[in-house]
């Protein structure tokens, strides 16, 4: 029965490899989170927009001073909220860039632990295919030699 290939490394290269996916399920997260925060951004934009629509309309009717008043500060306070998501976005963005640099990191050390294992395969089934056809040669010597004994002694 032929041994099977065992690599001695596979609890390291298991570990690598869940590492690798690890760190691609925190990327997809960050990417979530990125997406989140521009379309916050985007709805800011639309309400600035709407606000300004709406101090048009008001402008138009008879309006208090206070309604007057309002617009300036949510228009103020919206841009300001602005500013802070994208301060969030670009450490979000700085974030994404270190962990991508990680998964490099780990896509590597996972890649040079796969190669050796495939090195190693192919060395072990090289020795079994070898050893393979020496005891095909035996055989076949073996099976030779009984046939000529058996013509020399028929003769």
């Amino acid at each position: 029965m032929a041994k099977k290939f065992q690599f001695r490394l596979e609890g390291l290269l298991k570990l690598r490899e869940f590492r690798e996916q690890e760190i691609k399920v925190e990327l997809g997260n960050i990417l979530k989170e990125i997406a989140f925060v521009e379309d916050e951004i985007v709805k800011l934009h639309q309400h600035i927009d709407e606000t300004y629509q709406a101090q048009e309309n008001v402008a138009g009717a008879s309006a208090t001073g206070r309604m007057m008043g309002f617009f300036p500060a949510f228009v103020s306070a919206k841009n300001a909220d602005i500013a802070a998501k994208e301060n969030i976005l670009f450490a979000l963005r700085r974030k994404y860039d270190v962990k991508l640099k990680d998964m490099y990191a780990a896509r590597g050390e996972s890649k040079v632990i796969q190669n050796l294992k495939e090195k190693e395969q192919m060395a072990f089934k090289k020795s079994v295919d070898k050893k393979m056809n020496l005891d095909i040669e035996e055989n076949s010597m073996i099976t030779r030699s009984a046939r000529s004994e058996e013509e020399g002694e028929s003769a």
